[in-house]
């Protein structure tokens, strides 16, 4: 039993760095002893003095402790600065979650991700880099009013700046009804919930407005949000992650037909907003 509680405390000590040799804070210089380091374990380890740890937002120091190095440290504290005002107007309209939220600001290309009263860390649509949207099935059951399937609504962005991946549950427990797929088939069918749709929505628009700007394809004055909500409402499509070009064709042959000049002349305006709703998802669509 001794022996187990010494090396209890080893580990702890360890830990709190007591064995750890003195050194320096790789930003201001600062000697310290191996308690005042706060380590950092990228590719090329680094310490930093805890004032200086501390202008690292604490929903990403864990992160940054286990994966920067010291130019990922620098980096950051650049864009902190750069980006600043930016992110100071952040000003969400769409936002779901329970516990962690994501908000997003798709006037001004922003988002959040986190919970409390302030949320989290403001992060830029230009700086994104990967991200996911999704629910995680866990149970299905089975009953005589319909089926239903339970499981957790989830978010996961990488950002190339700052460089930290973050992956959060914003909604625990969630129960969706379900639509079995063939007469005797097993699989099944689930729509997601109507404040999960609308925020992964506001999510897309931003995501692709940003691509379009990047391509150079995107005109202030003549593609805005509302312009691809309404267009992508006209075409019947919920997000952007469903329009390719074969199912853009596909729905403006349909649109076309219906609604042709020829079979009503009223129509012609009708027929105008297609082409234009058309031209404008043609060129943000993969």
């Amino acid at each position: 039993m001794f022996w187990v509680i010494a090396i209890i405390v080893l580990v702890v000590l360890f830990k709190a760095g007591v064995f750890r040799k003195p050194g320096e804070c790789q930003s201001c210089r600062k000697t310290l002893k191996g308690t005042e380091q706060q380590v950092f374990k990228g590719d090329t380890p680094f310490c930093l003095c805890k004032e200086c740890s501390d202008k690292i937002h604490p929903q990403i120091l864990s992160y940054a402790k286990s994966n920067w190095s010291y130019p990922d440290y620098t980096n950051y504290l650049a864009w902190e600065e750069a980006t600043r005002e930016e992110r100071a107007q952040f000003d969400p309209d769409a936002k779901y979650g329970y516990g962690c939220e994501l908000k997003v600001d798709t006037e001004r290309g922003l988002f959040s991700l986190g919970s409390g009263r302030k949320g989290g860390l403001v992060f830029r649509f230009a700086d994104l880099s990967d991200y996911e949207l999704d629910f995680k099935p866990e149970e299905v059951k089975e009953g005589f009013f319909g089926d239903k399937v339970k499981g957790d609504e989830y978010v996961t962005v990488e950002m190339a700046a700052p460089r930290v991946y973050l992956e959060e549950v914003i909604n625990y427990g969630v129960k969706l009804g379900l639509t079995k797929k063939g007469f005797l088939s097993t699989k099944y069918e689930y729509e997601l919930s109507e404040g999960f749709s609308e925020v992964i929505r506001a999510f897309t628009i931003c995501l692709y407005i940003e691509a379009a700007r990047r391509e150079g394809n995107y005109q202030e004055e003549s593609m805005n949000i509302g312009e691809v909500e309404k267009a992508l409402a006209l075409f019947m499509f919920d997000s952007m992650d469903e329009v390719t070009q074969d199912s853009l064709k596909k729905q403006r042959n349909a649109l076309i037909k219906a609604f042709h000049p020829d079979n009503n002349e009223q129509n012609e305006a009708y027929s105008q907003k297609i082409n234009a709703a058309y031209d404008l998802l043609s060129g943000m669509a993969g």
